[in-house]
């Protein structure tokens, strides 16, 4: 794992004491680590977050930022998972109003057969999504009006012959992550390095930590463990336990930000081969482009010239009225997705998660894969089997804001 992920600590000292003790730590403060919490939170289940940078610090600020049920499903038959993505949609919309916004993204279509699959599809999309809370009705679904489509830049000169609008809900990862933290009583223990465990035959009974702002030591007692890593899991087990297992295969995809393209108002999802889409996306006064994908073997990885230059080249290809090569990139990040290891290309693995009780510590559990969308649920179950008991708050309490301040709603 590359130090070069994660930065410097900031100013000032962790007030926690040396010494603490809680129900259940969980060691990874993303999406899902923060998730947890909250949900044990409302359960009345004391708990410890940790992380060795920020929350939300980590891959929950390199995703494509969409709460989505995810259209490519449709694409490759995976329809239960397709339909629990949408559920969540609509709670996250619930739970987080000011953290998201609804969209009526465009798929174009280069010739009328594929139009007409395209509504057959994003019409059971929609109508399986159809609660959407919130919803601006100035937003139009179905098939885009061919004046309007026309008037898309992003269409001239290009393979497409018009377009097909569905819902889909944009978010902005980071600060979702940090208000679900915000949104639970745990003990944060923020850039803390972990410097080992203490176990006995019942499994794991304390973490040593270091804290990376002053060099304060620190012992964590806890009577369950929940690791949350990502796409640091394995690195992670190797070190601390010498496990050679690979659970994971990691997936990285990239996203570059240029200027606005003026016309371009509207968010465009382009089919690729392989069942992948190319995301062409106006957000905070930006354009966001992404994603290629590519199998990769750490936790974090750099953009790869080679990868830069597919992703030109498939916006050449698709949308050639743009000049891209001339357009200064402002910004780049590359994503790694952690996929539950199977065989095939990883284009074709599903996002699906899965709860691993660790054979050796019976009191550990480890989060593996996942995505944005539905870690709410994940870590809704993780803690019923943790605690026996269910908590319906979890799909209507509004979280709480990290900052204090509502979201401008971007």
């Amino acid at each position: 794992m590359s130090d070069s992920i994660w930065p410097a600590p900031p100013v000032g000292v962790c007030l926690l004491p040396a010494a603490l003790e809680v129900e259940v730590a969980i060691l990874g403060a993303g999406i899902h680590g923060a998730a947890l919490a909250r949900e044990l939170t409302l359960r009345g289940v004391s708990c410890a977050l940790v992380d060795r940078g920020e929350v939300g610090g980590g891959t929950s600020q390199w995703s494509s930022q969409l709460l989505h049920g995810g259209i490519r499903y449709m694409l490759t038959g995976d329809i239960r998972q397709m339909r629990e993505g949408l559920v969540e949609r609509a709670i996250w919309a619930r739970i987080a109003p000011h953290r998201c916004r609804w969209e009526a993204f465009w798929m174009p279509h280069r010739y009328w057969v594929e139009g007409l699959a395209h509504r057959f599809g994003i019409g059971l999309y929609d109508h399986w999504g159809a609660e959407r809370p919130g919803w601006p009705l100035a937003l139009e679904l179905g098939r885009v009006p061919r004046t309007a489509f026309d008037a898309d830049p992003r269409s001239a000169g290009g393979p497409f012959r018009g377009a097909t609008a569905y819902a889909d809900l944009m978010t902005w990862d980071r600060e979702l992550t940090k208000d679900l933290a915000a949104s639970s009583g745990a003990s944060l223990l923020d850039f803390h390095d972990p410097e080992g465990f203490d176990d006995d035959a019942g499994g794991l009974k304390a973490l040593r930590l270091r804290d990376r702002r002053d060099g304060s030591a620190r012992r964590l007692v806890a009577q369950r463990w929940v690791f949350a890593l990502g796409p640091w899991t394995d690195g992670a087990m190797s070190r601390w336990f010498g496990e050679t297992r690979h659970r994971l295969r990691l997936s990285a995809g990239i996203h570059l930000w240029f200027d606005a393209v003026p016309g371009c108002d509207r968010p465009w999802a382009i089919r690729r081969p392989k069942g992948r889409i190319l995301f062409v996306i106006p957000r905070d006064g930006m354009l966001q482009v992404g994603t290629t994908e590519r199998e990769v073997g750490d936790g974090w990885v750099p953009i790869v010239a080679a990868e830069r230059e597919e992703l030109f080249e498939a916006l050449e290809s698709n949308l050639p009225a743009i000049p891209w090569r001339q357009m200064p990139i402002r910004s780049e990040e590359l994503g790694v997705r952690p996929l539950v290891a199977a065989g095939g290309a990883t284009t074709h693995l599903s996002r699906e998660a899965t709860l691993e009780k660790h054979g050796q510590f019976p009191n550990l559990t480890l989060v593996l894969g996942g995505k944005l969308t539905t870690a709410r649920a994940l870590m809704a179950h993780l803690a019923t089997d943790l605690t026996g008991t269910r908590c319906e708050a979890s799909t209507t309490e509004p979280l709480t804001l990290w900052d204090g301040h509502p979201a401008q709603i971007r």
